[in-house]
């Protein structure tokens, strides 16, 4: 049963039109008023099939998708809307609905409207119409790299690799880089500089998580992934740099391993601090704030942490917020009060005098000398 009034109400929820189509895919009725150029064209609707909801995305991210009822003899189309927050310019000129609440909307409507209970995993596997079958293009890939008797890299290189990393250990990470075996990477794409952005892809997500291995924070390995990629993926159109990229980006893991290591060892007590102290930087984080989520007295605590860091709990806590601001000076045009303000200091002064005691130079000089915009 299609129940308009509640059809109406999931506008709100992904935010995007949402209409009664006829089978030739002309417009019936539109649930609020819109342009009709931003609706599901004709064509796209036309011969749709109705026994499963059909969800359709495009390469930019432009989505809709289609319910056929029954009783009404249409189809209910949602959208067009994207479902990932960037794309080209004419993806942005649609409304923007996370791809969950979107498969959601389809698994509600589509209860309504047959009673039918769908999961969201099944939506999005019977939408996969990519015209070639998985299965068949392994066999003749695999067939024809045995008879060409190629050979993708050893495994063993990839873990020296990532245990190093694991490890902090950027020497022997650098004597990896410089290893001769026999085999190569796997053919990724056609294009040379695609293949080696997409080489660079799989080697910083698994260097990524052979930090988090190594004591890294989650949240920081991920960020660094995403840095790492974005940067590769808009800047870089040479397939040397890209590689070399790749092994900066191992390298600079592998380095605050190391640092993190060193400071901390392998304590779970000391890296669960160094985790709270990392997710509430940008706050006016105080000792006995660390103690009350650990389950300890701040006295134990600051005990504990001195004797294993060499420092105190507070310095340590400093020491954190003046590196965050070293990167907001290098890399953002914000003034020295907001990055004062965003590191929780009490006051510009007091992160100027903190800053100038761990650096030897004031903020104003440190932007200045190590600026990278």
């Amino acid at each position: 049963m299609l129940d308009l009034f509640m059809v109406t109400q999931m506008i709100s929820l992904i935010h995007a039109p949402i209409a009664l189509y006829r089978e030739d895919g002309t417009l019936f009725k539109a649930l609020e008023a819109v342009d009709e150029g931003v609706l599901i064209a004709p064509e796209k609707i036309c011969g749709s099939y109705k026994e499963f909801p059909l969800l359709n995305v495009e390469e930019n991210g432009v989505t809709y998708a289609l319910l056929w009822c029954q009783e009404e003899n249409c189809f209910l189309g949602l959208g067009k809307l994207r479902i990932y927050d960037f794309g080209d310019e004419e993806a942005k000129q649609y409304p923007y609905c996370a791809q969950e609440e979107l498969t959601a909307a389809i698994v509600i409507l589509w209860k309504m409207m047959t009673g039918q209970e769908l999961k969201i995993r099944d939506i999005l596997e019977r939408n996969i119409l990519s015209g070639v079958s998985i299965k068949e293009q392994l066999t003749k890939d695999i067939f024809r790299r045995q008879e060409e008797g190629a050979r993708h890299n050893p495994y063993s290189q990839e873990l020296r690799e990532q245990e190093c990393i694991c490890r902090g250990d950027v020497p022997g990470l650098r004597e990896c880089f410089e290893e001769v075996y026999s085999g190569q990477a796997g053919t990724l794409a056609s294009d040379m500089v695609r293949q080696q952005k997409n080489l660079a892809i799989c080697v910083i997500t698994l260097s990524a998580r052979s930090a988090i291995r190594g004591g890294m924070h989650p949240e920081l390995a991920y960020s660094m992934a995403d840095t790492f990629i974005y940067q590769i993926e808009e800047h870089l159109t040479d397939a040397i740099k890209v590689q070399n990229a790749a092994r900066e980006a191992q390298v600079e893991y592998a380095r605050q391993v190391g640092h993190l290591q060193k400071k901390f060892g392998d304590d779970p007590f000391l890296n669960s601090i160094k985790d709270y102290v990392f997710c509430h930087i940008h706050e006016p984080l105080l000792v006995r704030d660390v103690a009350e989520h650990m389950g300890v007295s701040p006295n134990y605590l600051s005990d504990r942490f001195h004797r294993h860091a060499g420092m105190t709990l507070k310095q340590y806590i400093i020491e954190e917020k003046i590196i965050s601001s070293e990167k907001l000076l290098k890399y953002t045009d914000y003034s020295l009060q907001e990055i004062s303000n965003y590191c929780a200091f009490s006051s510009q002064s007091r992160y100027s005098e903190y800053f100038q005691k761990k650096n030897g130079i004031t903020p104003a000089k440190y932007r200045k000398k190590y600026r990278v915009l």
